[in-house]
């Protein structure tokens, strides 16, 4: 038998450090360019420095809409440019009652004597979860966040949902090095948009506010490259024309920035050669979703009577069940917000009818029959039925989901950009919206902060075109997994020249990789972070993780733990 001498020992030992440390080199250097080109993490520190004065971009920054991806748009813009202008339809939320809460610190409503309903956002009610990196943005951004947010009866607590499936939690927001894990912000969908208002129009003296409707664009006739301007609409019915270096679309579900470009009509607007027409640039699919939401007041005998685990001073986000997509259909979540509300949100797949005050706790009861929610829910319903008289009910229903492919476009003017829901409408299901929207927009900052714009006082040429590239590149995986898991069921219609087949592989992968993160801390964070756009979705196909689901896929095959696909059959 050949032995090793001590020399030759000493070369494998070597060696084999050598290789560790290219290994981990080239590793390193894998995840940083995937985290930079999937993920905004790396262009967080740069947020909110501002360019010198000369060095801003001539001209205004048009931002056709003050929502979410608006008001964060315009407030990354003012970094970079002379002017930026919002223009919003809808003229109330530029007024001081768009900006103040309609609750106090302690939950006692403000009479402002003038209450305007939000016309244009049809999620206004619905529960929204608020994930944790747009609060850690606004924070740097706004040092005084916390306390904002008291004053609008919000809370800031540990970023967590508490969301279950067969009893474990899923998605739970990863330790920090610390050892703590990170903080949020927990309120209504419409007191974080005040809040917002507040916050970015308040402290950014260079944003102006312009009611009125964006009604289309203006482009020299020989140069359909640039747009020049934008058409509005004012409150008096009056039109005027906004000069523009960039403009924005932010008009959220609307996706009115399509329409504008084919009114254009520009020759070069035609599909070939791997390019799309403005004609072709919408995808969609049906769901066949609806949403009840109830919010309960809690008068202060309720209070103490509430079984809330942790107790009632202290509840944020109380509960939220997912069905094992594919084994079931419903979902609900509970959670407190401002004015002493209990919030309770049911959801399901299909067409069945949503559970009226009589029904909920029996809805709750047979959600599923592979499991049994906990009694406190049912104890906490029956509380808080007591007050159904003054409950808000609120009842929705998903619209086609769409997806405008501006990244395949043949023509698209290159100071013309779209950000958030005007660009993607992946299914509100799944909570990953607003936090969609912060992504958007900090891309756009992260563009104008590139080596080939920082020092550039103009728009160049194709700066469009690669902005919705980088934007598709980081958001994407919120459309293909949210369509992927909802081609699961026999309801949906799936998009022109797709099968619901087409995602199913991806769908039970999903599934996996939520049941095994239930006990596996490292696959829990990877999911986590991935889904939260905090991570590339590459970063679940690194071999520790394949290993990891291969050995929990193995152990469901031999009977060694649930497998709750094992019954599933899927049905054209």
């Amino acid at each position: 038998m050949p032995s090793i001498s001590l020399r030759q020992g000493a070369i494998l030992v070597f060696g084999a450090f050598i290789a560790r440390i290219l290994y981990n080199a080239v590793a390193a250097s894998v995840k940083t360019y995937i985290t930079k080109r999937d993920t905004i993490m790396l262009d967080l520190p740069e947020l909110g420095k501002s360019r010198p004065k000369d060095k801003k971009i001539k001209g205004t920054a048009v931002v056709c809409g003050g929502s979410f991806s608006g008001l964060w748009t315009a407030r990354f813009l003012t970094d970079h440019f002379e002017d930026v202008l919002i223009v919003e339809a809808e003229a109330w939320l530029g007024t001081p009652e768009g900006q103040t809460p309609k609750y106090d610190s302690s939950g006692a409503i403000i009479d402002s004597g003038n209450i305007h309903p939000r016309t244009r956002a049809y999620q206004n009610h619905c529960t929204h979860a608020l994930h944790s990196f747009p609060y850690k943005i606004m924070k740097q951004l706004y040092p005084s966040l916390d306390d904002e947010v008291v004053k609008f009866d919000g809370r800031v607590a540990e970023s967590d949902h508490n969301a279950y499936v067969f009893g474990k939690k899923i998605l739970q927001t990863p330790l920090s090095e610390d050892g703590t894990r990170p903080k949020s912000w927990f309120l209504s969908r419409e007191a974080l948009e005040r809040l917002l208002r507040k916050l970015v129009l308040g402290n950014s003296p260079s944003i102006r506010w312009l009611a009125g409707t964006a009604k289309g664009l203006e482009v020299s006739k020989d140069n359909l490259d640039r747009v020049t301007g934008v058409e509005v609409r004012l409150p008096d019915n009056t039109e005027k024309v906004i000069p523009a270096t960039l403009v924005v679309d932010c008009t959220g579900s609307t996706q009115a920035g399509l329409k504008w470009l084919k009114r254009i009509g520009s020759p070069a607007d035609k599909t070939g050669g791997g390019k799309l027409s403005l004609e072709d640039a919408k995808t969609f699919y049906n769901v066949k979703q609806w949403t009840r939401t109830y919010r309960f007041p809690a008068p202060p005998e309720a209070r103490s009577r509430l079984p809330i685990p942790g107790g009632y001073d202290k509840a944020v986000w109380m509960f939220t069940y997912f069905p094992l997509f594919g084994r079931g259909r419903r979902s609900f979540l509970i959670d407190k917000i401002e004015g002493h509300r209990i919030r309770i949100m049911f959801g399901a797949w299909g067409d069945e009818r949503p559970p009226d005050f009589h029904e909920i706790n029996d809805y709750i009861r047979h959600i599923n029959p592979d499991e049994k929610m906990p009694e406190w829910i049912h104890e906490l319903v029956d509380i808080l039925l007591e007050n159904k008289d003054k409950a808000e009910i609120t009842d929705t229903k998903y619209p086609p989901l769409t997806y405008l492919r501006y990244d395949k476009l043949a023509y698209v003017p290159s100071n013309f950009i779209a950000v958030g829901d005007s660009v993607m409408q992946p299914n509100p299901t799944f909570g990953q919206g607003i936090a969609k929207a912060c992504v958007c927009s900090v891309t756009v900052d992260s563009l104008l902060r590139s080596k080939e714009m920082i020092e550039s006082t103009t728009i160049p040429t194709g700066f469009s075109t690669k902005f919705f590239k980088v934007q598709a590149q980081r958001t994407e995986s919120a459309w293909n997994g949210a369509k992927a898991i909802d081609y699961l069921f026999p309801f949906t219609v799936p998009m022109k020249g797709e099968k619901r087949r087409d995602g199913l592989l991806d769908a039970k992968l999903t599934g996996l990789l939520l049941l095994l993160g239930r006990t596996d801390d490292v696959v829990m964070k990877t999911v986590y972070n991935s889904f939260g756009f905090m991570a590339s979705p590459l970063e679940l196909l690194h071999p520790s993780i394949l290993i990891r689901l291969a050995i929990f896929r193995a152990k469901q095959l031999l009977g060694f733990d649930f497998d709750p696909y094992a019954m599933y059959e899927f049905t054209e």
